[in-house]
């Protein structure tokens, strides 16, 4: 894990803006975590907890590359297998 500072702009539903850093966040869906954390070198990862493993793989990473760009690198895993019914949340019902 890198110590570098994440810079935050956190809104609130009446538009407020508070400013602070963080080594690095996470955002909870769906009882998952999904974390963010400067890569070192300009960019961000993005990463989910694993439930099978302690390691945290990245699932994305951003780079700045210009003006207007963005440098993305994508990991996939398998889906698991499952039935599809009303509760499995992927819309393939």
């Amino acid at each position: 894990m890198t110590t570098e500072s994440l810079p935050l702009i956190l809104e609130d539903n009446k538009g407020e803006r508070r400013e602070t850093h963080t080594a690095r966040l996470a955002i909870r869906l769906e009882g998952r975590e999904l974390w963010l954390e400067a890569d070192g070198k300009g960019g961000l990862l993005i990463y989910a907890e694993s439930f099978e493993e302690d390691t945290e793989v990245p699932l994305l990473v951003v780079r700045p590359q210009a003006v207007n760009q963005l440098g993305l690198s994508l990991e996939l895993e398998p889906a698991e297998v499952h039935e599809h019914g009303p509760d499995c949340g992927c819309d393939h019902h």
